[in-house]
């Protein structure tokens, strides 16, 4: 009986210094992004934002309607070259589609920003391949933690 006890407590003794095992390896252990349990990080809303920033400045220097379809909100304000209407979102992404394919873009800046509690808009420029400009704002609207853009306008400036 004294050796059950005895094995027992060797036993759990065991099991309690492998639990502060190190790797041996000297290799880093990195979480299986497959794991359900593995705690992640949310992004403050400064990365929130610049990312936001940096989404736009791609889209636009790349004539990309696909990336920025993914930020419309279910209906989206549209008014391009002065053809406005209420857009669903794929709608919204063909019309805006078409803008980029007859207008490819050359560069992209944004040259004011702003903010007011959850809604947020661009005033950029856009250059494109032909020599033409046109000034494009953006508005924004954060619901549910994410942004959805309510509002696009391209201009032709002379």
């Amino acid at each position: 009986m004294k050796m059950t006890k005895v094995l027992t407590l060797f036993l759990f003794v065991g099991i309690g210094l492998n639990a502060f095992a190190q790797p041996t390896s000297g290799d880093p252990i990195m979480p299986d992004p497959a794991d359900k349990d593995t705690v992640l990080m949310l992004p403050t809303p400064q990365v929130t934002q610049q990312s936001f920033k940096s989404v736009i400045l791609h889209a636009f220097t790349t004539g990309n309607a696909e990336i920025l379809a993914k930020y419309f909100g279910d209906n989206v304000d549209l008014s391009i070259l002065g053809k406005a209407n209420v857009y669903s979102k794929s709608q919204a992404e063909q019309v805006l589609q078409h803008f980029f394919s007859t207008n490819k873009p050359n560069d992209f800046k944004i040259i004011h920003k702003g903010e007011s509690g959850d809604t947020q808009y661009f005033i950029g420029e856009m250059s494109s391949v032909k020599g033409s400009k046109f000034r494009v704002t953006i508005n924004s609207k954060t619901a549910v933690g994410s942004k959805k853009i309510t509002s696009l306008t391209i201009e032709e400036t002379k």
